[in-house]
C-alpha cells in the first residue's frame, strides 16, 4: 500500500469509529460489532488490507492500546467508589480466572481430546477478561460508577493473570519440566502487581507536583503521555505489569487533589476538562483501529473452530455466573447489577498476544489457538456488546 493509501483508509476508518460511536450512544447498537465487521470486511473479504502487512506491528498496536485505554480509564476512576470494592474486585478477578480455565481445560480435554497442559494453556490464554475492550465499552453503558470500577479493575488485573499464568505454563509445556513453576509462577503474579502498583503511586504524586509547577504550558497532555509510554516501558522491563501501572498513574492524577490533601500537599492540580477530553479523543481513535485490527486478525477458513469458539464463549459465560454471585453477595448496587457483571466477559487483548506468543513458539498443535483464540474473542465481544446495554437499561 502506497502512503496515500494509508492515509485515505484511516480517514475512512476514524470517520466510521465517530459514526459507530455516535450511533452507540443514540441506539445502544454495539460500536464494537461494526468495527470489528469493518476490519473483517476490508480485511479477509475484500482483501484490501492483508493480515501479513500488519503482522509485524501487532505488539506495537496492543501495547499502545492497552497503556492508552488503561490510563483513561484510570483516570475517571474516583477513589469514593474504587477503594470499597477493592476486595469484591479481587474476589471476582480470581474467582472468575479460576473457574473459567476450569471449565475450558474440562472441555478441551474431555470433548476436544487435547492434552491437559495444553487445555489448561488455552484456558489460560482465554480465562480473563480485556481491558482494552471492557473499559471502553462500560464507559458507555449506563452503569453506576461501583460496577464500572469493578470491571475496569477486575480487566486490568486478569491481564497481567493471563500473560503470567500462559507463559509459565508454555514453558512447562515446552521445557517438559514442573521445577518450582507453580512458586514461581504465584511469585511472578505478585511481583507484577506490586511493582506496577508501587511505581504507578510514586511515578503519580511526583507527576502531581510537576504538572502543579507547569500548570498552564501548552503541551503538558503531550508531556503526560510521554510519561505514561516511558514508564510502561521500565515497569514491563522491571519484571512489573505496565498495565497495572498505568492503571494506578491514571487514578493518581484523576483523584490529585483528595491525593494532595492526604500527603499534606499544599500545592496540586485537578485533572481538568482539556486533558479529560484530550484523552478521550485518543481512546476513541486507539479503539477505532484496535477493534479494526481485531477484524482483520479473523481467519475463518473453516467451520470447526468458529463452531468451537462460540461453545467456549458461552462456556465461559455460564462459568462467570457464580464467581459474580459471590463477589456481589451483600452488596445491593452490584447484587441489582449481577447481570452486567455476568455478561461483560469480552476476551481480547491479552489473549491475542499471548496466542501469537505460543503460535511462535513452535509447540505441537499451536493451529488449536490460532484458529479457536480469534473465534472465543469475536463471540465474547459480541456477547457483551448485545447483552450489556440491555441489562443497563434494566437496572436503572
Amino acid at each position: 500500500m502506497t502512503a496515500a493509501n494509508v492515509l485515505g483508509l484511516a480517514g475512512i476508518l476514524l470517520a466510521i469509529g465517530f459514526l459507530a460511536d455516535f450511533i452507540f450512544r443514540k441506539t445502544s447498537f454495539p460500536d464494537v460489532i461494526i468495527l470489528i465487521a469493518l476490519g473483517y470486511v476490508v480485511g479477509p473479504v475484500i482483501g484490501f488490507v492483508q493480515p501479513e502487512q500488519i503482522t509485524a506491528f501487532s505488539q506495537v498496536v496492543t501495547a499502545f492500546t492497552l497503556a492508552i485505554i488503561l490510563f483513561h480509564g484510570g483516570l475517571k476512576l474516583e477513589f469514593g467508589s474504587v477503594l470499597p470494592i477493592v476486595p469484591r474486585a479481587l474476589l471476582l478477578t480470581f474467582l472468575g480466572f479460576v473457574f473459567s480455565v476450569a471449565a475450558v481445560t474440562a472441555f478441551a480435554y474431555y470433548i476436544m481430546g487435547v492434552e491437559l497442559l495444553h487445555g489448561l494453556l488455552l484456558g489460560a490464554i482465554i480465562g480473563g477478561t480485556s481491558s482494552a475492550i471492557v473499559i471502553p465499552m462500560i464507559d458507555r453503558a449506563k452503569a453506576r460508577p461501583e460496577v464500572k470500577s469493578v470491571l475496569n479493575l477486575e480487566s486490568a488485573l486478569t491481564d497481567a493473570l493471563v500473560i503470567v499464568t500462559a507463559l509459565v505454563l508454555l514453558q512447562i509445556i515446552t521445557t517438559g519440566s514442573m521445577d518450582n513453576s507453580l512458586a514461581n509462577a504465584g511469585q511472578a503474579i505478585a511481583l507484577r502487581f506490586f511493582l506496577g502498583v508501587l511505581v504507578g503511586v510514586a511515578v503519580g504524586v511526583l507527576w502531581l507536583w510537576v504538572l502543579a509547577r507547569i500548570e498552564g504550558e501548552t503541551y503538558d497532555d503531550i508531556m503526560t503521555m510521554a510519561i505514561v509510554f516511558l514508564l510502561f516501558f521500565v515497569v514491563e522491563s522491571l519484571g512489573g505489569s505496565g498495565a497495572i501501572f498505568t492503571l494506578t498513574f491514571g487514578m493518581i492524577l484523576g483523584n490529585g487533589v483528595k491525593v494532595a490533601k492526604w500527603l499534606r500537599i499544599r500545592r496540586t492540580v485537578a485533572v481538568h476538562e482539556m486533558m479529560m477530553k484530550f484523552y478521550s479523543e485518543i481512546s476513541l481513535l486507539i479503539k477505532t483501529f484496535f477493534f479494526v485490527y481485531l477484524g482483520l486478525m479473523i481467519t475463518f477458513d473453516k467451520p470447526q473452530p468458529l463452531v468451537i469458539g462460540v461453545i467456549l464463549a458461552f462456556i465461559l459465560l455460564l462459568s462467570r455466573w457464580l464467581p459474580v454471585l459471590l463477589s456481589t453477595a451483600g452488596s445491593k448496587v452490584l447484587w441489582k447489577n449481577k447481570g452486567i457483571l455476568t455478561m461483560m466477559l469480552p476476551r481480547g487483548l491479552a489473549a491475542a498476544v499471548v496466542a501469537e506468543m505460543v503460535i511462535t513458539a513452535g509447540i505441537p498443535n499451536a493451529t488449536i489457538y490460532s484458529s479457536i483464540v480469534p473465534a472465543v474473542i469475536v463471540a465474547t465481544v459480541a456477547i457483551a456488546a448485545i447483552s450489556v446495554p440491555i441489562f443497563a437499561r434494566k437496572s436503572q
